[in-house]
């Protein structure tokens, strides 16, 4: 069993499989390296007994530059959709490095030049069926790297590519919606809605659906998409996704008020559903309880005093 190791990088967003937010991928300026794809999702079928890619990397600056290839596993950092480089181990569960072959471990590159780095994976009866996660991590290597490059990235400049495999048959798709966080006040509509997905299959999935919430006469007054950034939930993982609300309807009837959840994950034809209910008084109808009150008031006084 090869040493494992934890590089733990918290990258926001970086599950987003377009444009995976230029995060760390494409960790240099223009003006220094730049890696494609930084997101590829690879398919192995029974009967292929490997299956080949390509990343081209490109030296935008004006020095020669050497980088180090190497492969690392990944795995879920936090829920926020930061990750851990995992260094590379066949115990992992959804470990990939251990079946990834790449043609090279070094890349020399020229100033302008674009250099291609090729690898296959191989679909030995080891790699389970499912999900298998890896990354083709590239570190600079030697002097060739000029001195304005490094300030820029404020480290030696380090890229991956980041591979999502499927192993075709036995793959486990399921999600469930583990908790979900919004204000509840008496007065004040929420503006958002954060919702907690566990990734219960052994593939990862990409949330979907939508929020709403209902008056008591059944009328739409604000409404969110769940994961418009398309982020991705790895297997037996948490992630937290918020929904931002937006108003459709003016709510102006006190009452119960229904938050309701429709969520289902890409490929999935059926939406689960999620109600729950709270209490809300629009502050309008306040406003106007509170000028009837005054003005009744008022005119009890003025009635009394005219009948003295």
């Amino acid at each position: 069993m090869k040493h494992v190791f934890s590089v733990s990088v918290l990258l926001a967003g970086l599950f987003l499989p377009l444009p995976f937010s230029r995060c760390f991928a494409e960790s240099a300026p223009a003006s220094g390296f730049t890696i494609s794809p930084f997101y590829r999702e690879i398919d192995i079928q029974k009967s292929q007994e490997r299956v080949s890619f390509a990343i081209d990397v490109t030296n935008n600056s004006q020095q020669i530059a050497e980088f180090r290839v190497s492969v690392l596993d990944f795995g879920a950092l936090d829920e926020t959709g930061g990750v851990a480089f995992l260094g590379s181990s066949d115990s992992l569960k959804y470990a990939l490095a251990s079946w990834v072959q790449l043609e090279n471990d070094t890349l020399l590159i020229k100033a302008g030049e674009t250099q291609t780095v090729r690898g296959y994976v191989e679909n030995r009866d080891s790699l389970s069926p499912g999900g298998h996660y890896g990354a083709i991590y590239l570190k600079s290597e030697g002097p060739g790297v000029s001195a304005e490059t490094r300030r820029n990235v404020a480290f030696d400049p380090s890229m991956a590519s980041l591979l999502f495999v499927r192993k075709v048959g036995g793959e486990v798709y399921d999600m469930r919606l583990d908790g979900r966080e919004y204000p509840q006040s008496l007065f004040t509509l929420p503006s958002s809605v954060t919702l907690r997905f566990q990734n219960i299959g052994n593939v990862h999935v990409i949330p979907r659906g939508t929020v709403k919430i209902t008056d008591p006469l059944g009328r739409v007054v604000r409404s969110g998409v769940i994961n418009e950034q398309s982020g991705i939930v790895l297997p037996e993982a948490f992630r937290k996704l918020s929904a931002n609300l937006m108003r459709v309807e003016t709510p102006f009837i006190p009452g119960r008020y229904t938050v309701t959840i429709g969520y289902r994950y890409d490929g999935k034809d059926s939406t689960d559903s999620n109600i729950s209910d709270y209490i809300y008084i629009p502050p309008i109808f306040a406003l106007a309880m509170a000028v009837i009150v005054v003005l009744s008031m008022l005119t009890f006084r003025y009635l009394r005093a005219k009948n003295v």
